[in-house]
């Protein structure tokens, strides 16, 4: 019988884009309180070096460890604050891989992340008051990151119908509305940090929605380069020699039927077997040989034969 471990596992292998990044997130978060609370059990020091983690409130920090800009997105120390952003990701990180693809989402994920991040950093640096910092407290939190995937599917399809269990059919623009209503609402000295960085996410993300209802995408170059690793790490596809098939016209039937009607029938037999041939040639081009079906081989192998006579 499988282990606990090992279902996970395959769960997570399984699992879409989305539930990837859940599972990340989650044992990230149980893997720092872990650290924690055994630092803590032999009193080796608090939790002060999360902050390496987290997007510091000034520009100098900042310079000292950059790479929090995108570690931030995956921080969560506060238990509620995890299950809610999890089911935020969850919830529209489905609606997104409806249009996008899962690359895609990973990309404005983080990209969102490090437009929430630099606008809670220029917000602090801006507003304050000469020689001043209005946001003491670091950045953490997939928020920013959630809120641009939310935009963007907004933006690009904003009067999809999504239906919620309590108001029933609500169009997509006016849920991600009352999450940015909300932030603003909530907007003051003590929350400035997490509502700029909010702000910073949803910008990014009316970006993505306005550019992908125009056609353009702007993860098109992680799109490519995800394509080209699976095609380079990929089994290796089978050759297949080129197949010509010939037909040879089938006898004049003299019971009740005329020459028009045998040769309609024989002309209209072989474009079929040429369109079946064609489809079954493009499976093997795209996936290779073994992914076709034991009917697709048959036919593939007889009209190999055909072509030989």
């Amino acid at each position: 019988m499988a282990s606990f471990w090992d279902r996970l596992m395959v769960f997570y292998r399984q699992g879409s884009v989305v539930t990837k990044l859940i599972f990340i997130n989650t044992g990230i978060f149980l893997l720092l309180r872990l650290i924690v609370g055994v630092l803590a059990l032999f009193r080796l020091g608090d939790k002060a070096w999360l902050d390496w983690l987290l997007v510091p409130a000034t520009f100098p920090a900042l310079l000292q460890r950059p790479w929090t800009l995108f570690t931030y997105a995956f921080v969560h120390y506060d238990l509620m604050h995890l299950f809610m952003n999890m089911l935020w990701l969850y919830f529209f990180g489905l609606l997104f891989q409806r249009w996008f693809s899962g690359i895609q989402l990973v990309v404005h994920y983080l990209v969102g992340g490090l437009a929430g991040g630099l606008l809670f950093m220029a917000g602090n640096t801006w507003l304050a008051p000469a020689g001043e910092t209005i946001l003491q407290a670091p950045l953490i939190g997939a928020s920013a990151a959630i809120m641009a995937l939310c935009v963007a599917v907004a933006v690009y399809r904003p009067d999809e119908p999504i239906s919620l269990f309590v108001l029933g059919s609500v169009k997509l623009k006016y849920i991600a509305l009352v999450m940015i209503a909300l932030d603003l609402l909530g907007f003051n000295q003590a929350s400035m940090g997490v509502g700029l960085a909010h702000l910073g996410g949803a910008l990014y993300g009316v970006l993505v929605g306005l550019t992908s209802r125009r056609g353009f995408n702007l993860a098109a170059w992680a799109d490519k380069g995800s394509l080209r690793f699976k095609r380079n790490t990929g089994p290796k596809r089978r050759k297949q020699p080129n197949m010509k098939v010939t037909y040879r016209r089938p006898k004049k039937e003299t019971v009740n039927r005329s020459t028009v009607d045998v040769d309609q029938a024989y002309r209209d037999k072989k474009r079929a077997d040429e369109q079946q041939l064609d489809t079954i040639l493009d499976k093997v081009k795209q996936s290779g040989y073994d992914s076709l079906t034991k009917d697709e081989k048959k036919l593939l192998f007889d009209f190999s034969n055909r072509s030989n006579r």
